[in-house]
């Protein structure tokens, strides 16, 4: 755990500072529903089959500030769904080079922009050390698309239409290192 006292968390007050990153299984129930909870908040996520996901997920990153959960992320196990990535974007993902989907990054609306979702990257990016890993970014969604690219990610493949609206959906992809 670390204190701060820094003005980009939009006050001049000492903020406790609390990231775990740890595999999706070892949180307890209340962890991973709090983490559900915050995630839900994103119009994008599909609830269904919502909780079995983030407690098979490689990896679940939660982010405290002051005791309250303010930040997620995840590196997601789901093959099936690699599969699917893939074909849409015609590039080849190989299980031996990617470990799998970065998803589920949400910041709490009253704590945007202080940067909180860099920490969430780099907690998970820390995590899974050298291995390769991918995301898919809507085109509307710029901040995110921002936000990987500082972290090594770059656009791989052709983009193919959104199920969640008027808009086209990108991967991008992190190659192991």
């Amino acid at each position: 755990m670390m204190t701060c006292s820094d003005a980009a968390f939009g006050r001049q007050a000492d903020v406790s500072v609390h990231l775990i990153v740890r595999p999706g299984g070892s949180f307890t129930r209340e962890e991973r529903e709090a983490f559900e909870d915050l995630v839900l908040r994103a119009p994008q996520v599909e609830k269904q089959g919502l909780s079995k996901r983030i407690q098979d997920a490689h990896f679940l990153c939660l982010l405290y500030l002051n005791g309250e959960l303010v930040g997620t992320n995840a590196i997601k196990d789901n093959r099936g769904h690699q599969r699917t990535v893939e074909t849409q974007a015609g590039v080849s993902l190989p299980d031996a080079e990617y470990l799998g989907e970065v998803g589920y990054l949400h910041v709490a609306k009253d704590h945007r922009r202080a940067r909180l979702g860099d920490l969430l990257v780099l907690g998970t990016l820390a995590a899974v050390k050298e291995q390769g890993l991918f995301t898919t970014i809507q085109s509307k969604n710029l901040a995110p698309r921002k936000l990987f690219e500082r972290h090594g990610f770059i656009q791989a493949g052709k983009s193919w239409p959104s199920e969640k609206g008027a808009d086209q959906v990108n991967l991008y992809v992190r190659p192991a290192r």
